[in-house]
């Protein structure tokens, strides 16, 4: 498992020299924190699967001493590692540039990028070799889209949460488990599909 992480970092080593940069453009171009956290943790993930795409590099993982479920396994673990990441690393450019953020900022744009990958990696399983650099393309655009329309209301929801008796705490957790949940059904689902598929 460690070793199939660390190939997707020495396979995107030239692409993560763009990471920093990448991250920059949403840092002065938008001021919603938790828009920053969800783009940036879609890069290293994405690439990896574009990556493996291109090479095809499902018959030699096939060929290699690990089962199917521990190559599923691989990708669902190593996404929430590289979300750990670039949590960091975002972390530390906004308090670098004085960017105020939040927990929230972080538990919405962590919870969005977590549900995108829930629906998107079955589908890489189901839609033929050669579209996956298509659906990630169509996927980052629409999420792009759709979290810049309602960030607005994110913010408003964040403040009203704020001000409300409820502990935020239990709705953090709570709204982490969530999507821990609908993360976790969606390995057992793209497990099912990639189990049954030939290479």
């Amino acid at each position: 498992m460690v070793y199939l992480l660390r190939r997707d970092l020495i396979l995107q080593k030239k692409l993560l020299w763009l990471y920093i940069p990448f991250i920059l453009i949403f840092v002065f171009t938008w001021s919603s924190p938790f828009l920053i956290f969800t783009v940036a943790a879609l890069y290293i993930p994405y690439n990896a699967l574009a990556y493996d795409e291109q090479v095809n590099s499902d018959k030699l993982l096939n060929s290699l001493p690990y089962t199917r479920l521990e190559i599923t396994l691989y990708r669902y673990l190593g996404t929430l590692f590289y979300t750990l990441v670039s949590v960091l690393i975002v972390s530390l450019i906004l308090i670098l540039f004085d960017k105020p953020f939040t927990l929230f900022d972080i538990g919405i744009g962590v919870s969005f990028f977590l549900v995108i990958a829930s629906f998107t990696y079955p589908l890489f399983q189901v839609f033929k070799q050669g579209n996956i650099t298509t659906i990630i393309i169509v996927a980052f655009v629409l999420s792009v889209g759709l979290l810049s329309s309602i960030s607005e209301y994110i913010s408003g929801f964040g403040s009203f949460l704020s001000g409300s008796s409820i502990s935020g705490s239990i709705l953090f957790s709570g709204l982490m488990l969530s999507v821990l949940i609908i993360y976790f059904l969606s390995w057992l689902i793209t497990y099912s599909i990639y189990s049954k598929k030939d290479f």
